[in-house]
């Protein structure tokens, strides 16, 4: 096994990052750009992928609601949106 190997996962749910208030800010993100119809979809493909996993994989999530929205060009803005998001600014231990 090589350095390269090594693999190292946090469990940050609300432990160092306020997920509420990031869950919250997509779920608004989701609305306005996307529709309340879109927002639902990509909620509960999230929440089936969380309970798939045991973890929140926002992007995972992504990825799979584009399989049944291949043309949707929103994916980008809602893509662009989690890579982008202020991950320090949600930081529960600076609170």
């Amino acid at each position: 096994m090589t350095s390269q190997d090594v693999v190292f996962l946090f469990d940050v749910d609300n432990t160092l990052v306020d997920n509420d208030h990031v869950q919250n800010d997509l779920r608004k993100h989701l609305e306005r750009e996307s529709g309340p119809e879109n927002r639902d979809r990509h909620w509960a493909i999230f929440e089936q992928l969380r309970t798939e996993l045991g973890y929140a994989d926002y992007l995972g999530a992504l990825q799979r609601y584009r399989l049944g929205a291949i043309n949707d060009t929103k994916l980008l803005t809602m893509s662009a949106f989690l890579v982008d998001y202020p991950l320090a600014n949600r930081l529960s231990w600076f609170a």
